[in-house]
């Protein structure tokens, strides 16, 4: 049988289309979140890619915004913080994560961060290419298909969320998989088609749960076709009704498994099947006045629909004759825009916070632009002729440019600037931050217009403002980026133009395998180029200081026992993009704020970690020693063993050791008193701490002392490790408490506890060591108390250094 030779054609064509765009949308990625709903999605992806988990535990300190209605995540019953997001998302990107993740164990040094935000380019990419398949379903050619797919990754608001972490790329995508499986079982009744489908509805409804109403849509437009056409047609495929029964079984299974994985997963999370973490009880829901968000979503300057794609403009046009050529379908499309617009514009932030355009809409992107298949068919005529294109296509054509120019500005300079500037005209009440108004609603704020805006901040200072991760605010260029790049989209500019006349002429065309095979070259070489360039970008630290010297540092010792806390709630991304390439060992990572402990769900996570870790690596922010405000290492303080406490710039480093290593000891009786020349008298009456130690890691010792009498003096503990020699192998200094107190402050005649950690240093050899303890008077000289027979320290006992396994 001859093959057709339209297929390698068409082959040779998706493969340079998705190429083409998946260069570009690198080129144009920012490598950075833009704002926290991406950074929620993005801690499922880490949680369940590195250690099995699905907790946002990294950025806990989310939680404590402005109001409820504004967190991206909720508590579970035990305290950990879980995103409200779909899903879908994040655990369909943790296979592109894990990928990243074995090359950078390969010491192949790119941010796992910015290397995993490109996958929503890669999804965009798929979108456009199913696109050009659902368009052949519809009686359209390949070139249609083409135009279409580059249309809508190019010059539509698909581009700037292509190089997002949304979930509304995915969505797109879903839906569509859902029309093209059923428009593939409406032409040959196979009910693995509607399986497909399924699967995307499934995928639909577990990225967002609202999508139910869409998927409803989708089924009823389904049967009612199948009723129409049967009734025209009793011998068109799939007319039987053991066929319609197969493929409503095939269709509802992969929705009925969706539904049962998402109220278990719902369960896992917060222990009902049915609590999403959305907070309607807090101002969330559908509580907008629908014309207020209708217009803001369609028509306004802010988000509206028309200005941040003028190109469906000309998707109304042609909704007419695409009604001539495919009427069902068009319901469909209609049916789906209505409620999707219709549902988002009742959704109390209908604007969808700091985004670009109507980011809710973007599901809608790959319809609106289908509809443009009769306009765009005159175009594509084989032999083409100018005469044939008519008022509309030229319109269509002007109006894709401009949407082009529109997404080209979006992607260039960070949106996130402008939406700044416009909080300051239009400024939020903090008082009742719920009841925020968006800016720019009128007709008459076009100036205001964030379209407008991105152009105005070129103008301001394009490198200050760039969005591109090549071009950073200093106007470093990463010129590798834009040469490889460059070159890969002109090359295959001019594969695309080869493949345009080939099309015309598929008997005559010969597309090779080694052609085919750079296709798919290119854009990993564009990829990987990024990747290795864009890492020492500044937002994500300077190697060797600050937080990337303190990533390295953990990483040099850091075992599976050990757990990650941090104040630093805007630095968060550096360990992200760092810590899984440098750490051979993956540890779970809390991010609180200075106040989190004041919150009741903090310290229940925090007493997990202690039973369930024997070192926690402590990261403040810009943060003095023993501030106040400090409520988490405080808590430590009264609960763990600090070892040491090490500045990396602006930042400290502490290291605790946790009671792990002292359950189950007895406390061993010690009852020996130390002296001092001012009259000090404190006696040690018990220590616990453990026998083994291990090599590179802290040890926990708790001592029991008491004052005899008050004193005026402020003494300091010591903690020590000798060797043999005597000599002090590792060494502790600290006031009481852990210096949040003073022995003058003390009271006299009570037992009192003081928590110290020893670090056991990594190349400490084999065998039996000394702990001893003492305190010295730092305004007496640095006198060290005696103790009645002499020696100015106390033993502990012998401890066993062993080297970790």
């Amino acid at each position: 049988m001859q093959r057709d030779p339209m297929q390698r054609i068409r082959l040779f064509g998706i493969l340079l289309l998705m190429a083409l765009l998946v260069c570009v949308y690198t080129l144009t990625s920012s490598g950075r979140f833009h704002i926290v709903d991406e950074v929620s999605l993005f801690a499922v992806t880490e949680s369940l890619a590195l250690r099995g988990e699905v907790d946002t535990n990294t950025i806990a300190w989310t939680q404590y915004v402005n109001s409820p209605g504004e967190v991206l995540g909720a508590f579970g019953p035990d305290g950990q913080v879980f995103s409200k997001k779909g899903p879908a998302p994040a655990f369909l990107a943790a296979p592109w994560y894990l990928f990243l993740h074995i090359i950078t164990e390969l010491n192949v040094e790119i941010g796992q961060l910015q290397s995993t935000l490109l996958w929503n380019g890669i999804i965009t990419a798929l979108t456009a290419a199913l696109l050009w398949l659902t368009a052949l379903r519809l009686g359209y050619g390949d070139r249609t298909g083409m135009v279409l797919g580059l249309f809508f990754g190019l010059a539509t608001i698909a581009w700037p969320y292509a190089n997002q972490f949304f979930g509304e790329p995915l969505s797109a995508l879903s839906l569509l998989l859902t029309l093209y499986g059923m428009l593939r079982w409406r032409q040959n009744g196979r009910w693995w088609w509607m399986l497909i489908a399924g699967f995307g509805a499934a995928q639909a409804f577990t990225t967002v749960t609202a999508h139910a109403v869409l998927i409803a849509l989708f089924g009823v437009w389904w049967l009612g076709d199948w009723a129409l056409r049967r009734r025209r047609d009793a011998q068109m495929p799939g007319a039987g009704w053991g066929s319609l029964l197969a493929g409503v079984a095939a269709f509802a299974a992969p929705l009925l498994v969706a539904g049962a994985l998402l109220m278990l997963y719902n369960f896992v999370r917060f222990g009902s099947p049915l609590e999403t973490g959305y907070h309607f009880d807090s101002g969330e829901g559908f509580t907008s006045p629908f014309l207020a968000g209708f217009w803001g979503l369609v028509f306004s300057p802010y988000r509206g629909l028309f200005w941040h794609t003028p190109l469906f403009i000309a998707s109304l046009i042609a909704f007419v004759p695409f009604v001539r050529r495919q009427r069902s379908v068009a319901i469909l499309i209609v049916a789906l825009s209505a409620a999707l617009i219709g549902l988002y514009s009742l959704w109390w932030m209908w604007w969808g916070g700091f985004a670009w355009g109507p980011r809710f809409l973007v599901p809608l992107t790959p319809f609106w632009v289908l509809l443009l298949a009769p306009l765009v068919e005159p175009m594509t005529a084989t032999p083409f002729r100018w005469r044939r294109l008519g008022p509309l296509q030229w319109m269509t054509v002007a109006l894709a440019a401009t949407s082009f120019l529109v997404q080209v500005g979006a992607v260039s300079v960070n949106f996130v600037n402008f939406e700044i500037l416009l909080r300051d005209r239009y400024p939020t009440d903090w008082e009742d931050p719920l009841r925020y108004g968006p800016p720019a609603q009128a007709l008459t704020a076009l100036l205001d217009s964030p379209v407008i805006g991105q152009f105005r901040l070129m103008l301001t200072g394009f490198a200050a403002n760039s969005d591109l991760a090549w071009l950073w605010a200093d106007g470093t260029i990463r010129w590798l980026v834009v040469l490889i790049g460059g070159a890969a989209v002109v090359t295959l500019g001019g594969a695309l133009v080869l493949w345009w006349r080939a099309s015309a002429a598929p008997e005559r065309a010969s597309i090779s395998t080694p052609t085919l095979i750079l296709v798919v070259i290119l854009p990993v070489l564009v990829i990987a180029t990024w990747t290795g360039e864009v890492g020492p970008e500044p937002s994500y630290g300077q190697e060797g200081i600050g937080y990337r010297a303190i990533v390295h540092d953990i990483c040099q010792t850091v075992s599976a026992t050990d757990a990650f806390v941090n104040i630093a709630p805007t630095a968060y991304q550096i360990p992200m993009n760092w810590m899984p390439g440098e750490c051979k060992t993956d540890i779970p990572t809390f991010g609180y704020a200075l106040d989190s402990i004041n919150h009741p769900e903090t310290a229940p996570v925090l007493e997990r970690v202690l039973i369930e870790n024997d070192r926690i690596w402590f990261v403040t922010d810009g943060v003095q020693p023993n501030d106040p405000d400090n409520t988490v290492e405080r808590w430590l303080a009264d609960r763990a063993f600090k070892a040491t406490d090490d500045w990396y710039e602006n930042m400290r480093l502490l290291q605790y050791a946790t009671p792990v290593r002292l359950s189950g000891l007895e406390a061993r009786e010690i009852n020996t008193a130390l002296l001092g020349r001012r009259a000090e008298q404190i006696t040690i009456t018990s220590v616990r701490t453990p026998s083994v130690a291990v090599a590179g890691k802290p040890i926990p010792i708790e001592l029991q002392y008491r004052l005899e009498a008050p004193t005026d003096q402020n003494l300091r503990w010591f903690v020590q490790l000798l060797s043999g020699q005597n000599i002090p192998l590792a060494q502790l200094d600290s006031g009481p408490d852990d210096n949040y107190t003073t022995f003058s402050s003390l009271p006299a005649r009570e037992l009192l506890t003081e928590r110290a950690g020893l670090l056991v240093p990594r190349n400490t050899p084999e065998g039996e060591y000394l702990l001893i303890a003492g305190l010295y008077n730092p305004d007496d000289e640095g006198a060290r108390l005696i103790t009645i027979d002499g020696p100015d320290f106390v033993s502990l006992g012998a401890v066993r250094v062993v080297k970790p396994e």
